[in-house]
């Protein structure tokens, strides 16, 4: 997977799962941060950052389960 890497910040490339559109970003390793865009529902928009991991992959699948 191709990213984009300046000092602090790494963004990596679009991502399709389900029916969002994920952009991922990570800030001097300690902070998440994904902006979600549904496919069909374009009003529907999310920003959220997380310091844990483990949360924001979990806040990915719940995004991606959803139909």
């Amino acid at each position: 997977m191709k990213a984009k890497i300046s000092p602090n910040l790494i963004s990596f490339v679009l991502v399709r799962r389900g029916n969002w559109v994920f952009k991922v970003s990570v800030f001097k390793n300690k902070v998440i941060m994904i902006v979600a865009q549904h496919c069909y529902e374009m009003e529907l928009f999310e920003i959220r950052y997380f310091t844990d991991q483990n949360l924001a992959a979990d806040y990915l699948e719940l995004l991606a389960s959803e139909e």
